[in-house]
């Protein structure tokens, strides 16, 4: 989406700040005519106590502002992404009492926490959205990536929420729970042992009745067995690995070096 700032010099300082914030926003609206718009404090405004949330909304634009607080002094940029979309889905989401669902026959679910800057968040959402399909549950919204103000104010008529990455996703995931009643998973499906744990959890969650089934025909379509009885795998195995990556990627991949191809 579209970014602007408002700049001043030092002589600045010694007048009002503020009404210079206020023209900007008031500009951006203008120009640009959003459904939402996110206010936040850069290191500097931080520095000279300036509330930016606070003025936006005094603006009473015909639009939700959703006013962030992001210690620049203090935090990481995980925490950052996963603060904003949690703010997002806070200050957008329907509550919980105004969601009419409608009927369906199939379970539903939204997958939350890939992002367009993650690493192969896009491969991974196609994947998780075939297996999902092939499990007899539709996907309601995925979010943040490309998702926009309709789909995060859709987010309540799911049933569950799968969070594939836990740093961006978990703190929406865990305020959905709270508000709308909407559980969420833990297992990341990544590798074979990884998506068999996501594929019982999701199964529990959606109340499908024979795991066990949709769990042998995962096996039988996998191509780890052929790769285990192939002479390509006896050369990996005791060999020391390193992996790099973000936190969810390199958790699961270790588990999958170590368990699943004999890596150290």
């Amino acid at each position: 989406p579209p970014v602007t700032y408002t700049t001043f010099q030092a002589r600045d300082l010694g007048g009002d700040t503020a009404e210079l914030f206020k023209t900007a926003a008031r500009e951006a609206f203008e120009r640009f005519s959003p459904k939402a718009m996110l206010v936040g404090s850069s290191c500097t405004a931080e520095l000279i106590q300036d509330d930016p949330g606070g003025l936006c909304k005094a603006l009473n634009l015909p639009v939700p502002v959703v006013a962030l607080e992001l210690p620049s002094y203090q935090r990481k940029e995980n925490w950052g992404a996963s603060e904003t979309f949690y703010q997002l889905v806070r200050n957008l989401a329907l509550p919980a009492d105004q969601i009419e669902k409608t009927q369906s026959s199939k379970p539903r679910c939204n997958i939350l926490g890939p992002a367009a800057l993650g690493f192969r968040h896009r491969d991974d959402v196609k994947e998780i959205r075939g297996l999902l399909e092939e499990l007899g549950i539709k996907v309601n919204v995925v979010a943040p990536l490309n998702a926009c103000v309709a789909d995060i104010r859709r987010l309540p008529e799911a049933d569950f929420n799968v969070v594939l990455y836990p740093e961006l996703g978990r703190t929406a995931a865990q305020w959905l729970q709270r508000s709308c009643g909407q559980p969420f998973t833990q297992c990341i499906p990544y590798g074979v042992n990884g998506t068999l744990d996501f594929i019982a959890e999701v199964q529990q969650l959606a109340g499908a009745a024979d795991p066990a089934q949709t769990r042998e025909a995962f096996m039988q379509s996998s191509r780890a067995r052929w790769y285990a009885k192939s002479v390509d795998s006896t050369y990996l195995t005791g060999k020391r690995v390193f992996v790099f990556g973000d936190a969810t990627h390199v958790i699961a991949a270790a588990r999958v070096a170590q368990t699943e191809m004999g890596f150290e």
